[in-house]
């Protein structure tokens, strides 16, 4: 009897050890915008508050004290804006209400998450009006991260009426924005890689501004961050690549446009003798001259390979995966801001010499210029390659080993 119910028991055990945990399987999937209120293109909206629902409960449990506030941007703005946790569903108004009469537009953002952590990958976007109708102007464009010569993924953008009225935007993550829908008129557009993720421009985060008229006339704004002040451009370091092949760092990001030569540069060695410069060179043109050197040397070698009679591989295509050339990823118009420049020298330099450079003529992107100097050092000579020849000379004599000392031998 005893032993028939360790069997049951045992049998008891192994059924519920097949069975799936409680709750069913687990929950991988993220949450889903299933409706929004009120429907997008509504007019004469009079709501206290604009709606979200979601297919599940959105987690309200950030790191922060407004966890879910910063998935939601109103446009207008006038401040941040006031964001109700109601589990599956999310209510949002501005600050201080909807105005009579205005087109709005709430985007909520891709990173709101459900209770198990599975987190929205998209976003999506709600357009209304206060009033009887919807304007039809946009404004449309792209933002670099100029300096990194790529598109700004998620940059956060401005654009400000002449009556001090603010719209929002964020950019894609190809870097693409629109704001809207807008009034004709003048408009200051301002595009910040928000670092921080405050809404603001906040001290050496790259930016840009654009004033745009609406309606628009250009396909796309193009907006070229970069870091931006008011202090003009100096000589950070100079490094000595050769004998006769300086490269200068400078403090900040230089306009590309002005153009440079050697007469902006004077090198001055301790005894008072200049140094001539015989070239200047951004990072660009010394990419440019290898790309140039590059294709010379590969021109040549496949030319006299053709020549010895060797049977030369066919130039390959582009990639041509499942039938579709992928696109290039755009890049900004403009050349790019540089903050560093190479000076080729007319005779080489002394070893460890002192030497003074001092530049003119460099524009900030704020067009600010100023003299600017530096003290350097060029560095010692190395010292002369030991050989085996000289190791053996070195190499301590060896004294020569003691005669045994042989007793004298009695008569």
């Amino acid at each position: 009897m005893r032993q028939g119910l360790i069997l049951l028991f045992a049998l008891s055990a192994a059924c519920a050890s097949a069975a799936p945990p409680p709750g069913g399987p687990e929950d991988k999937a993220p949450p889903q915008l299933v409706r929004v209120s009120p429907d997008t293109s509504s007019v004469n909206f009079k709501d206290k508050n604009a709606s979200f629902y979601f297919d599940e409960t959105i987690n309200d449990r950030g790191s922060g004290a407004q966890e879910i506030d910063p998935h939601f941007l109103v446009s207008p703005s006038d401040g941040l804006p006031r964001v109700e946790w109601h589990r599956s569903r999310i209510d949002i108004r501005p600050r201080h209400g909807f105005k009579a009469n205005t087109a709005y537009t709430i985007t909520l953002l891709p990173g709101l998450t459900d209770l198990q952590n599975n987190t929205m990958k998209t976003g999506a976007t709600l357009v209304f009006s206060t009033g009887p109708t919807i304007p039809v102007d946009r404004i449309r464009g792209i933002i670099f991260d100029w300096i990194a010569e790529r598109p700004a993924a998620n940059a956060y953008i401005e654009a400000r009426s002449q009556d001090s009225t603010v719209y929002l935007a964020q950019a894609d993550t190809a870097g693409r924005f629109t704001v809207g829908p807008l009034n004709p008129g003048a408009y200051v557009v301002t595009g910040v890689i928000d670092a921080n993720a405050n809404r603001a421009l906040d001290r050496n985060e790259s930016y840009d501004s654009v004033r745009v008229t609406v309606p628009q006339s250009a396909a796309l704004v193009e907006l070229l961050a970069a870091p931006r002040d008011t202090l003009p451009v100096g000589i950070s370091t100079v490094a000595v690549s050769d004998s006769v092949t300086l490269k200068v760092t400078l403090d900040r990001a230089a306009e590309p446009t002005a153009l440079l030569a050697p007469s902006n540069f004077r090198l001055i060695g301790s005894d008072s003798n200049v140094v001539p410069i015989v070239a200047v060179l951004s990072p660009l043109a010394e990419r440019m001259a290898d790309s140039v050197a590059r294709k010379v040397t590969a021109d040549s070698t496949r030319r006299a390979d053709s020549l010895a009679g060797k049977v030369l591989p066919p130039i390959a295509p582009p990639d041509t995966a499942r039938g579709r050339v992928a696109p290039e990823a755009p890049k900004p118009s403009r050349p790019t801001p540089f903050t560093s420049v190479t000076l080729k020298l007319a005779k080489q330099l002394l070893p460890n010499a002192d030497y003074r450079l001092s530049a003119t003529g460099l524009v900030s992107l704020t067009g600010r210029t100023r003299q600017s100097e530096r003290r350097f050092t060029t560095p010692r000579p190395a010292p002369p390659p030991t050989t085996p020849k000289d190791s053996v000379a070195k190499r301590p004599a060896t004294p020569p080993a003691s005669r045994p000392v042989t007793p004298p031998t009695r008569r």
